[in-house]
């Protein structure tokens, strides 16, 4: 865990915080409608990529706190949060080939998200939601090695616009313990149907949709790991993804809470600054506590991650709900703090939006949730376990 930035990757943070203010001049606090290809390419032309994947496949290094800092910096900055969305979306991709992905598979896909390509990972059944144990998409072997794909997932981010998709599906017949990763190539893919763009209330620019899988032919070329374990290795990448929404969740809040301390100085009511009010102090400061306690989680837990702590799972759960708490309830209290200008079609009810996604992406709070409870559960048994008695040296001689 780090305590401080060093100095480069400040100069990062600084980098990047300048491209989201550029990304959001002239936004006027109304979001974005559609994807900001404009900022993505710049994104992919600083580097962001290369931070992150391995320098045999065109990268600079695997620096996992460079590319914090810089999302960091992104988020602290801009208006439009459904790219921060993506850019996790794709960081996911880059952590999943690189701890399970083949030589071929690493070879054949890197150098195409160096370039830019968007990518997506399809776990949501509608059946099923995010409960991939009981997903219905179904991996059918055949013969000479091959398989076949079929099912359906939604609530996809890039699913529009995705140059290749990592599906989650199982083997036929397995039930919930055949839980495996596929790619499929979303370019003249026969038996690949895509839905139309979804219609959300908020993150307009996070382009998502549904896919639709029939009788798709693959082979081991296309398999992420191997068949069976998709599910502890699906957990692996995933956890880098809650690990960042609660980060950024906690980033977005801080210019709206800045704009906000501006605003209760200037607001008078009974001839004071609203900023006398105790009950206005309270909501500011609950935004400061959110912030702060969001941030301090999710360095923590990327620590964890990073190390291969057995409590990494649950920690980044913990970051994820806190980070998801943290701007939806800022959120409100700032549509409450500024009254009837803050429910006027602005800055504030965009945020609000936006912010709700959080309550989402990621998984649900009940799903993390009975995550965590899992993982006090296994660390609660694994402590009231007995200790096995230590044999003394007469006894162990007697074994030999």
């Amino acid at each position: 865990m780090q305590l401080q930035w060093t100095e480069a990757q400040d100069e990062l943070r600084a980098q990047y915080a300048g491209i989201a203010e550029e990304a959001s001049r002239g936004l006027n606090g109304e979001g974005r409608a559609e994807f900001d290809q404009r900022t993505w390419d710049r994104l992919v032309a600083a580097g962001l990529w290369r931070m992150i994947v391995p320098e045999s496949y065109g990268g600079q290094s695997e620096d996992w706190w460079g590319f914090t800092a810089a999302l960091e910096g992104l988020a602290s900055r801009i208006r439009a949060p459904g790219l921060l969305l993506s850019v996790i979306a794709q960081a996911g991709m880059v952590r999943a080939l690189s701890l399970h992905g083949t030589e071929m598979q690493k070879r054949r896909y890197f150098p195409r998200i160096l370039a830019g390509v968007l990518t997506a990972t399809a776990i949501a059944d509608p059946d099923s939601g995010t409960d991939v144990r009981s997903t219905s998409s179904v991996l059918t072997p055949g013969p000479n090695e091959t398989f076949l794909l079929n099912g359906r997932k939604y609530n996809i981010a890039h699913a529009p616009v995705a140059d290749f998709v990592l599906v989650v599906c199982k083997l036929e017949g397995q039930g919930r313990k055949g839980i495996s990763l596929c790619v499929v190539e979303c370019d003249n893919c026969t038996g690949l149907t895509l839905g139309p763009p979804d219609d959300k209330l908020g993150d307009l620019d996070l382009p998502t949709g549904e896919m639709t899988f029939e009788n798709i032919r693959l082979d081991y070329t296309h398999l992420l790991g191997v068949p069976g374990e998709g599910l502890r290795n699906l957990v692996r990448f995933v956890s880098l993804g809650r690990v960042y929404y609660g980060l950024v969740a906690a980033w977005l809040l801080e210019p709206m809470l800045k704009e906000a301390m501006d605003y209760v100085r200037e607001r008078t009511t009974f001839g004071v600054p609203i900023a006398e009010h105790q009950y206005v102090q309270k909501k500011l400061t609950d935004m400061r506590l959110g912030i702060e306690t969001t941030r301090w989680v999710s360095y923590a837990a990327l620590g964890q991650l990073l190390t291969g702590d057995p409590r990494a799972a649950m920690m980044c759960s913990v970051a994820k709900i806190t980070g998801a708490d943290t701007v939806t309830g800022g959120a409100l209290d700032l549509l409450r703090l500024y009254g009837s200008r803050g429910y006027h079609q602005n800055g504030i009810t965009t945020f609000l939006r936006d912010a709700l996604a959080f309550c989402s992406v990621g998984g649900t709070e009940e799903m993390h949730r009975r995550n965590i409870y899992s993982q006090m559960t296994r660390q609660h048994l694994m402590r009231s376990a007995p200790v096995q008695d230590i044999p003394d040296a007469a006894s162990m001689k007697r074994a030999g």
